[in-house]
């Protein structure tokens, strides 16, 4: 990463102001002056003058028009990372001198988690703010497996991450969800409905997952083997949202988290059977930059979503409209 003050003389840095970077942050989110003049409420020429100007401050183009898209010249690429975090700790200071209030905030939220919990965790979000915040927004970002996205983190491209991270570094701060153990999912009148899922029996049946996974081991496969057996996969998917379909047409199973696959079993006629030998619990733990700690916005968004993904609260809508955001808690390093 590269401080922007080796890309600029001390008395060039005097003469950038915050719309600047802003204007630089959203064209590289954008890649567009034109969307870029529409999030900001600007006028496209005054987008293409904040350019002309970072440009002759920076001695670089920044962005090279192709193909009717603005793409980002190394330089550019180079000074993204801390030209958002120098944005967003401005941002984390005025919102930690200023009040947070729910009900009147358009803020957007962006939270970094695997699909399974976005299932879950995005209606209910919605629901609740519906009622207490309606003009807060949430944007979820997939995953790509189970490392935390600390980059992402780093450079406030995402508020908080949800996942089963093992190793969170003294940068950030965690605090534990839940613990949940896997279960398996199929389809209501599924010749094994009613079986006992010994690991024989379990490997019996055809499994239906994600492409990534093709050809690569979860803690089901690794329990299986340690007992000497392999299940066979029929079908794999390029997004788990297609499964619930697909087991209701076929004789495929998938397995999948318990809390997951209740909540699934809520709105498909599925079967949620219970696995016949023992696996190790998986936990689940939301995790943070150490520079939100105290802004009351992020305060806000890690009680709401700490007291949603509790089992009482994930309930279709019947209590969330009722929930309120808990009391602070106080983070674990």
């Amino acid at each position: 990463m590269v401080c922007i003050a080796t890309a600029m003389e001390l008395d060039t840095l005097r003469r950038v102001n915050l719309n600047l970077l802003t204007v630089f942050e959203v064209l590289m989110e954008t890649r567009s002056a034109t969307q870029t003049a529409a999030r900001l409420h600007m006028t496209q020429p005054g987008v293409s003058r904040k350019l002309a100007e970072l440009r002759r401050l920076l001695g670089d183009p920044l962005f090279v028009l192709a193909r009717r898209q603005l793409i980002p010249t190394p330089l550019a690429l180079e000074i993204r990372p801390t030209v958002r975090e120098a944005l967003a700790s401005i941002g984390g200071i005025i919102d930690n001198v200023a009040s947070f209030d729910p009900p009147r905030s358009s803020r957007t939220f962006r939270i970094a988690a695997r699909h399974t919990l976005e299932w879950m965790l995005a209606p209910a979000l919605r629901r609740y703010c519906d009622g207490e915040a309606p003009s807060v927004r949430f944007s979820f970002v997939n995953m790509q497996g189970v490392a935390l996205p600390e980059r992402q983190l780093e450079d406030s491209s995402v508020d908080i991450a949800l996942g089963r991270f093992d190793d969170v570094g003294p940068r950030f701060r965690s605090q534990a969800l839940f613990d949940d153990d896997r279960v398996c999912l199929l389809r209501r009148g599924h010749p094994a409905a009613r079986t006992r899922l010994t690991p024989a029996k379990f490997c019996e049946l055809s499994f239906v997952t994600t492409t990534d996974m093709l050809g690569k081991d979860n803690e089901v496969d690794i329990g299986l083997r340690r007992s000497g057996h392999q299940r066979r996969f029929g079908l794999y998917v390029s997004s788990m949202s297609h499964v619930p379909l697909i087991l209701l047409q076929t004789d495929l199973a998938v397995t999948m988290p318990r809390k997951l696959a209740t909540y699934i079993a809520r709105f498909h006629p599925l079967h949620v059977l219970e696995l016949g030998f023992a696996l190790p619990a998986s936990h689940y733990s939301m995790v943070w930059h150490a520079r939100w700690d105290d802004v009351p916005s992020h305060r806000w968004l890690r009680d709401l979503v700490s007291g949603l993904m509790r089992d009482d609260l994930l309930d279709g809508g019947r209590s969330v409209r009722r929930a309120r955001a808990p009391r602070p808690r106080r983070p674990v390093a």
